[in-house]
């Protein structure tokens, strides 16, 4: 089977997009188009990177690589930039089939701006169409049913995905370039949400001001300029010397500082549905390192800690915190014991069978 897979997200740092491209290769030859990050090169042939800027752009620019290719027996969409170019490449390409993944989840009141409003309004018009359709949890999945109109529940996807070294190269670079930040002896705590302050990293700041200066606080990833202004600016006035800026990292790079923490901070804000009921991929990249979490109490994230105790749901990061810390080998070990029986591969595995038995279906 000749499939097309479409992506407005970077395959680079893009976790559940690498994974999907996993499943999709489980169904036949995939070829897949990404956006492109700053210097990023394609990591084989039937990878396809639009360098463009602008999402009108990228539209035109699937079109016409689709007319290019030719016929193809199934579209792929990952995520709802993916819609409008992935139908209309199944019009340019014959395609019989159209999978759609739903890593998001936003309705007309929580959507920012007229450009969401209309990225929901396509979606509900589309997303019933969709041969298959995958929601990232089964919190999201049950609403999705009532929400876009659909016949039958989404396939529950987890984000399942665990960091990797592309070669031992690239493992002695990191650490050559990043060992310095790890020489002093502390508790360290790794957040990958940069310095997004809807993912309470104030509280997260506060937090750290308790703790003191035998605890420390890694802020990874890329910020809104107003955001890290006020972080920088809440850090001087709290007088915290415990708290670090990072920009996004690559795999190699971001595996090594997770490796060198001894806690993941996985916080997300209530206040719509594609954060309340969030779906982190976040919290196994942590704990496929063999660390524990501390989230927010989020249903999907406060559920996932009380059944498999790897980590504190709370709103006082202080005390989850110091929990952590002062059980730490207790926590490792529940860590251990419930990523024993997770495995990436098995999860891609089972994505990928049951799409083929719910093509099969439609034939």
């Amino acid at each position: 089977m000749k499939i097309l897979l479409i992506s407005y997200d970077n395959y680079k740092y893009d976790g559940r997009l690498r994974e999907l491209v996993k499943v999709a290769k489980q169904l036949g030859d995939v070829s897949y188009i990404t956006r492109a990050s700053e210097g990023e090169t394609p990591v084989e042939k039937s990878h396809i990177l639009y360098r463009g800027r602008g999402y009108g752009s990228f539209i035109l620019f699937v079109c016409a690589r689709a007319k290019r290719m030719g016929r193809q027996e199934l579209i792929f969409i990952d995520n709802r930039k993916g819609i409008l170019p992935g139908f209309i490449a199944k019009k340019l390409t014959g395609a019989g089939s159209v999978v759609q993944d739903c890593r998001e989840l936003y309705d007309m009141r929580s959507a920012a701006g007229i450009s969401g409003k209309i990225g929901c309004m396509i979606e509900k018009l589309f997303t019933k169409h969709s041969d298959v359709v995958i929601a990232a949890n089964p919190y999201r999945a049950r609403i999705m049913v009532k929400m876009f109109g659909l016949k039958r529940e989404p396939f529950n996807y987890e984000n399942i995905r665990r960091l990797e070294y592309d070669s031992e190269e690239r493992r002695q670079q990191a650490d050559q370039e990043c060992r310095d930040f790890f020489e002093e002896d502390k508790f360290r705590i790794i957040s990958t949400s940069g310095c997004d302050m809807s993912r309470t990293t104030g509280k997260m700041l506060e937090a750290m001001k308790g703790l003191g200066d035998s605890y420390e606080l890694l802020l990874v990833g890329d910020s809104e300029e107003e955001d890290e202004r006020i972080v920088r600016e809440t850090i001087r006035e709290l007088g915290l010397k415990n708290v670090k800026i990072f920009p996004r990292m690559d795999q190699a790079h971001l595996k090594y500082f997770i490796e060198h923490c001894q806690a993941g901070m996985v916080a997300y804000h209530q206040r719509d549905l594609n954060n309340k009921y969030c779906a982190s991929g976040k919290i196994y990249e942590f704990l496929f390192e063999g660390k524990p979490v501390v989230t927010s109490t989020n249903p999907p994230l406060k559920e996932f800690c009380e059944k498999y105790k790897t980590g504190r749901a709370s709103d006082d990061y202080e005390q989850a915190i110091r929990t952590l810390s002062e059980n730490y080998e207790q926590w490792q070990n529940c860590v251990g014991r419930y990523i024993s029986r997770v495995h990436v591969e098995e999860n891609n595995r089972r994505l990928a069978e049951k799409i083929k038995r719910a093509l099969e279906e439609t034939k």
